[in-house]
C-alpha cells in the first residue's frame, strides 16, 4: 500500500469516527461533547432553517432541544458518501433521523439528508458545516417520473 493510500485510510477512519461522536454526543445529551465535534465558526443548518453559527450557539441549541423536544432521543445514522476535496477538506453526504420511545430504526418517512464539511485542524477533523434536509421522498418520485433526470437516485 502506498504512503498516500495509508494516509487515506487513516483521515477516513478519523472522519467516519467524528460522525459516530455525533452520535454518541446525541445519546449522552452532551450538548458539550455534540458541539466539540464542531470548528468554533462552524454553520450548522437545522432540518428547519435555523442557521447556528459557531459552537457555542450549536451547545445551547441542542442543551435546550434536549430539555424539550429531544429529551431522552438517539440519533440514526448513515454515511451514504465519503468525498476528499482536498487532503485536508471532506464532503460528507450522510441520511439520518431522531429516534424517540425506544426505537432503533427510522421510518422512511422520518429520514433526513445531511450534509457535513469536515477539515482538518491541528487537534484533528472537525465538521465546519452542516446541512440537514427533510427527504421528501414522495415529491421526488413525482419529479423522477417527470424527468429521470431531476432525480436520478430517486427510490
Amino acid at each position: 500500500m502506498f504512503a498516500a493510500d495509508t494516509a487515506r485510510a487513516a483521515d477516513t477512519a478519523d472522519v467516519t469516527a467524528l460522525f459516530q461522536r455525533l452520535s454518541d454526543a446525541w445519546g449522552a445529551m452532551d450538548a458539550e461533547a455534540y458541539a466539540d465535534a464542531f470548528t468554533d465558526d462552524a454553520d450548522y443548518v437545522t432540518f428547519v432553517g435555523t442557521h447556528l453559527r459557531g459552537r457555542r450557539q450549536i451547545v445551547d441549541a441542542h442543551a435546550a432541544l434536549w430539555e424539550h423536544f429531544q429529551k431522552n432521543t438517539t440519533l440514526y445514522g448513515k454515511i451514504r458518501s465519503l468525498r476528499f476535496v482536498t487532503a485536508d477538506v471532506a464532503v460528507m453526504i450522510t441520511e439520518g433521523a431522531v429516534l424517540k420511545h425506544g426505537k432503533t430504526a427510522p421510518k422512511p418517512a422520518d429520514l433526513k439528508v445531511q450534509t457535513l464539511v469536515a477539515v482538518r485542524r491541528p487537534e484533528g477533523w472537525r465538521f465546519s458545516g452542516f446541512q440537514n434536509t427533510k427527504h421528501r421522498r414522495l415529491m421526488e418520485k413525482i419529479a423522477a417520473k417527470k424527468d429521470a433526470r431531476i432525480a436520478p437516485e430517486a427510490r
